[in-house]
């Protein structure tokens, strides 16, 4: 992972959020999930559901003995089970040690409005923090810092009168204020769904009014229409501040998996 200590990360599924900083996680960090704890959760079950395989499509082959003839009922029963059992585990419903033991020392906050964030963001500290610093002799594989993770930046400030240049704009100098105040890695990833159509391209490029309620959208569809007035993209209102890259799951090879890649906006 690179050392800017401000990021923009390619969209993540929840699973793939929270494999992330199960894997790269510094005491204190802290994750800023932008929305409810209900909807969280509830976007974390759908997306385990759709990555493990339904039974009816796990079909093994055939088991034979060592003299060519087939297993018995009872143990091609068994085997089915054994296959289904491990293709329908998901990888965070394993547990391993290292997982559960990282996971007792990071600081998750759930904020839903965007008034909520910036007030969140401006008195933050994490000598408030009850989560317990873990042992002197838990050392996680690597060697990361301490990081401020906010997940749903973007979807947070959407319809709303906050989603301008101007809106995104304050809540994120709050964002880099508190970076630089605690000289932590400052990390924006937003939600990916299964099945969606946009790429990170797509919410880079995609348009903003420049001041809060200084614009509205036209159409018979408001979710369609454009935006009245003069508009900017929400990556040049970004990479003011924030230096864009995919993520380590939006990787293709074992090569990528080591480093992320630079996006232009």
């Amino acid at each position: 992972m690179s050392s800017a200590p401000f990021l923009f990360l390619s969209p993540a599924l929840p699973s793939e959020l929270l494999t992330y900083i199960l894997n790269h996680h510094a005491h204190p960090t802290t994750l800023i999930i932008c929305s409810s704890r209900l909807d969280f959760l509830t976007a974390l079950a759908d997306d385990v559901h759709q990555e493990t395989v339904p039974a009816e499509d796990i079909i093994p082959a055939e088991q034979y003995t060592e003299s060519g003839s087939p297993v018995d009922a009872q143990d091609t029963h068994d085997v089915i089970q054994e296959e289904i059992q491990i293709k329908q585990q998901h990888r965070l419903l394993s547990s391993p040690l290292y997982q559960v033991a990282t996971s007792r020392h990071i600081r998750v906050i759930y904020i839903p409005t965007v008034t909520h964030l910036r007030a969140y963001l401006s008195v933050f500290s994490p000598d408030d923090s009850r989560i317990p610093q873990p042992p002197a002799s838990f050392n996680p594989p690597g060697n990361y810092s301490p990081r401020i993770i906010l997940y749903g930046f973007l979807d947070i400030h959407r319809d709303t009168s906050e989603w301008s240049a101007q809106g995104l704009g304050n809540s994120a100098a709050t964002l880099v204020e508190l970076g630089h105040r605690l000289s932590w890695q400052t990390i924006i990833i937003e939600p990916q769904r299964h099945n969606s159509l946009s790429s990170f391209e797509d919410i880079l490029k995609e348009a903003v009014p420049f001041l809060s309620g200084g614009g509205r959208k036209l159409g018979p569809d408001p979710e369609e229409g454009g935006w009245t007035g003069r508009t900017v993209e929400v990556g040049r209102v970004m990479r003011r501040w924030f230096r864009f890259q995919r993520g380590l799951w939006d990787t293709t090879s074992e090569e990528d998996k080591e480093e992320t890649h630079d996006m232009k906006a």
